[in-house]
């Protein structure tokens, strides 16, 4: 038996202060030390990940960035410290704001790519050898892994460490009210054989965290009763180890659930998300986040939150399947729906399947399955490539089905010359059959590779961008230049700025009716299907031995139930399905970044962009002033840095917007859920399909789905509003910012030309990076 943990690898609560101090007078030490000291070397090249191309694009950009920050400092010191004694103009303050928010801003949000895919998978393995340590992260064998989400990053410390949370004490009590409730006897009982998932689950988590016969206790008496496992007073287990092996057996328990000693000392129950962070390596970038997103939720509320959350937030998501069950796994089809509904609704820009152990096969069996074919199979690696090639075809083939369906016919994801990847962990270490590249785990690290290259290109062009129109701003300040703001106002542009405002509410409008005809349809749709809908929600083609728990669990969280075997059961995402068949394609539509259409909402905001920017240059061109004019540039650019922020509130926004369908949905019908979960009694199962069947008519008959469209065309109405706010406060405060003159200002401002020009050349200089 594996050992839970080794006391060194515990951090006492009283000594994570003193830890974090440490770490912290480290970093601080690194910044002053020269850029590769020969202390660091052992943490490996930052930029080894990456072929040398890739490499000196990256350090390029660092290096820009790096540049565009103190320059930033200087210009912020300067300006600032002269100020920092007197009353500040309105003006002033809004450009401090700005430099305060672009100083403190990190050079890469993290870029996440999730492991999608149910206990067994293969995931912890794939996860391994994507970060180059084979026995990292404990993987399943024969025991089953908890349903938590791990992270795991890179770090600048030289050593492993995880941070392991807990469920609070009011999120268990919540969970612990849900799992009696689940237990709870009823009449239909008397040839239940406790099978069903939902109640061993039930069990074991009860017997796991308060001893044999916990089963049988009140919810009451489990409240009275002590665990049999220590919990820290800040919900909080810290692990840190200097080598790879020992944090691995010390992780072990918390990842997987064991028998024994090692399930008693370890509370996995509780267990929330872990976050495990690693020393820099020559594979995984700085700046990557893999996440391991196990099964298909769960029955805790919040760690099924933090399932969605996760989910929402990768930039990647990959649907992992094992070879053996590719082909015909129920899960799958669950899990690639979680991935579209992401695609379409979120923030994740690429999605692929990736099956696991390809290496699984016995030659014997393979031959005498495939039969005669022309190519006679010589060896297992031949036989290993042709399935694979088999396995390919045929799934990509039903992936692209089901895309097609629900994306529209240009989709990048349609175009994308591959969906399906077939690798093998144990041969990318062993190379017994295959070479490494057939393993095909290189060509998922070039495609991260290439992914993060291109968002880190991005993000310190914004960068860069940014400070570029804040210093321009505070340049104009200290100009003694007063015929341009005569021309200004003479001119109208403010007039012309809130005219053009309203004409884009107008497009935006009309941009965002586009959904509401597929939305009446969609209502069509869902009243002509939602009782065969229901119809395949309540029954249960093998047998309904156990059912009523399951239905009970499904009602005790508002028509969600989240299974570690099952595919993930969401009556309120099943009725709001029909809807969405008919409004995928133009939701992509409206929201779609590349290949955008003249009526998307980014068509609207490039308008309105290329108008206002004309207009300014034209105030140039009607008075003779040249076309590098501060103060033309200055307006000019900073209505640029205005959409960029703008584009990032959108995408926010836009999550909650597509996800509103099965909310309101939720909501109409939670108080029958929770009628239907207080039902007890013989012919339990009966009683609660009735309940869901009668009540669900009823809300359809009082205009559930037209309740679900209002909601939905509702936030499209609110995000038109917020759009139309942002850019009327924002532009208005640019123009008093450029009409601002040097007179009005309590001082003297500092001369930040030099400042402003290196910037300047600093922008030029990321143009050239390709």
């Amino acid at each position: 038996m594996m050992a839970c943990s080794s006391p060194a690898a515990i951090v006492v609560e009283k000594e994570e202060e003193d830890e974090t101090q440490l770490i912290d007078q480290r970093g601080a030490a690194v910044e002053d030390m020269p850029e590769t000291p020969p202390k660091r070397r052992k943490m490996g090249n930052k930029y080894g990940a990456f072929e040398s191309k890739e490499q000196e694009q990256l350090k390029k950009c660092e290096k820009l960035e790096s540049k565009a920050r103190k320059v930033l400092n200087m210009a912020y010191e300067k300006l600032f410290t002269a100020l920092s004694r007197g009353q500040m103009p309105d003006g002033i303050k809004y450009l401090k704001e700005r430099m305060d928010t672009l100083k403190k801003k990190t050079s890469l949000d993290p870029i996440c790519i999730g492991f999608l895919g149910r206990t067994g998978a293969g995931k912890s393995s794939l996860l391994n050898a994507m970060i180059g340590k084979r026995l990292f992260l404990p993987v399943s064998g024969n025991r089953a892994c908890t349903s938590c989400i791990v992270q795991v990053k890179r770090s600048k410390n030289d050593y492993c460490e995880a941070t392991i949370h807990l469920l609070s004490e009011e999120e268990w009590k919540d969970e612990l009210k849900n799992l009696v409730e689940v237990l709870r006897k009823t009449g239909d009982d008397y040839e239940d054989d406790n099978s069903d998932e939902s109640v061993s689950e039930a069990i074991d988590k009860l017997c796991t965290l308060y001893g044999a016969g916990a089963e049988n206790k009140s919810y009451e008496e489990l409240l009275q009763t002590k665990m049999t496992v220590t919990i820290p007073a800040r919900r909080v287990i810290q692990l840190k180890e200097k080598e790879a092996e020992g944090f691995s057996k010390a992780l072990d328990p918390y990842i997987r659930v064991g028998d024994g000693d090692c399930k008693a000392l370890c509370p996995w129950p509780l267990i929330k998300n872990v976050e495990v962070t690693i020393p820099g390596s020559d594979i995984l970038p700085e700046g990557i986040t893999f996440v391991d997103i196990p099964g298909t939720g769960d029955f805790n509320s919040k760690r099924d939150e933090m399932w969605e959350k996760s989910i929402e937030t990768c930039s990647v998501l990959w649907i992992i399947s094992d070879i053996e069950r590719v082909l015909g796994e129920k899960v799958q089809g669950s899990l690639l729906d979680a991935g579209i509904k992401a695609y379409i609704g979120g923030i994740c820009m690429d999605m692929a399947m990736v099956v696991t152990k390809s290496d699984k096969l016995n030659l014997e069996e393979y031959k005498r399955e495939r039969g005669n074919k022309d190519v006679p199979i010589k060896n297992k690696r031949d036989a290993i490539l042709e399935r694979n090639e088999d396995v390919k075809r045929k799934k990509e083939k039903s992936m692209k089905e089901k895309l097609k369906r629900r994306l529209l016919p240009d989709s990048e994801l349609l175009l994308k010359p591959h969906l399906v990847y077939t690798v093998s962990a144990t041969e990318f270490w062993e190379a017994a059959h295959l070479s490494p590249e057939e393993t095909e785990i290189p060509e998922l690290r070039k495609n991260i590779r290439r992914i993060y290259l291109n968002e880190k290109k991005k993000l310190v062009t914004d960068y860069v961008n940014e400070v570029l129109g804040l210093l321009l701003l505070a340049e104009n300040f200290g100009s003694e230049e007063h015929l341009l703001e005569q021309h200004f106002q003479e001119s109208g542009v403010e007039e012309f700025m809130n005219k053009e405002i309203d004409t884009l509410g107008r497009n935006l409008e009309r941009c965002f009716s586009e959904i509401e005809q597929p939305l009446c349809d969609g209502v069509k749709h869902a009243r002509t299907n939602y009782k065969k809908i229901v119809d395949r929600m309540l029954t249960r083609d093998d047998g309904y031995k156990g059912f009523h728990r399951t239905l009970k669990a499904v009602c005790l969280k508002n028509g969600v139930y989240a299974s570690k075997v099952f595919a993930r059961i969401d009556f309120n995402e099943n009725l709001a399905r029909p809807l969405y068949e008919k409004i995928e394609g133009t939701f992509g539509g409206i929201f779609r970044i590349q290949r955008i259409t003249r009526t998307s909402l980014w068509a609207q905001l490039e308008n309105f962009k290329a108008a206002v920017q004309e207009k300014i240059r034209q105030i140039g061109r009607d008075n003779k002033l040249p076309n590098d004019h501060t103060k033309i540039k200055t307006c000019i650019h900073e209505i640029d840095v205005i959409l960029m922020k703008l584009r990032q509130k959108i995408l926010t926004k836009k999550t909650g917007i597509y996800q509103t369908l099965p909310i309101a949905i939720q909501d109409v019908l939670k108080p029958h859920y929770q009628e239907a979960s207080r039902v007890s009694g013989f012919q339990s199962c009966q009683k609660m399909q009735g309940i869901l069947r009668e009540n669900i008519e009823k809300e359809v008959a009082k205009k559930m789905f037209e309740k679900a469209k209002s909601k939905m065309m509702s936030y499209f109405l609110e995000l038109k509003g917020e759009i139309m706010a942002t850019l009327e406060k924002e532009t208005s405060v640019v123009l008093k910012l450029i009409l601002l003159q040097h007179e009005q200002l309590a001082v003297r401002l500092p001369d930040i030309e030099n400042e402003c020009r290196e910037i300047k050349r600093l922008h030029s200089m990321l143009q050239t990076i390709d």
